[in-house]
């Protein structure tokens, strides 16, 4: 299986794809996703915040909760 996976600017709402001189297939399918940039997240010292945040003796369960850590309702 081939597989072409390709960043692409729309343009007057199309998108030119150019698949590679060696692509053989006659049909393809095509799957759009929108494709955003997300916020970057320092991993390595984002953590440190909400660690020192929490990390006292004197705390109630309410001080625990870790504003970055989102709990889902169900």
């Amino acid at each position: 299986m081939q597989i072409v996976r390709e960043l692409k600017k729309v343009r007057k709402r199309q998108i030119i794809i150019d698949l590679p001189d060696n692509f053989y297939a006659k049909k393809v399918e095509i799957i759009v996703i929108p494709y955003k940039k997300g916020n970057i997240v320092d991993d390595k010292n984002h953590w440190k915040k909400d660690f020192l945040s929490i990390s006292k003796w004197e705390l109630t369960e309410e001080d625990i909760k870790i504003p970055s850590w989102k709990i889902e309702e169900f």
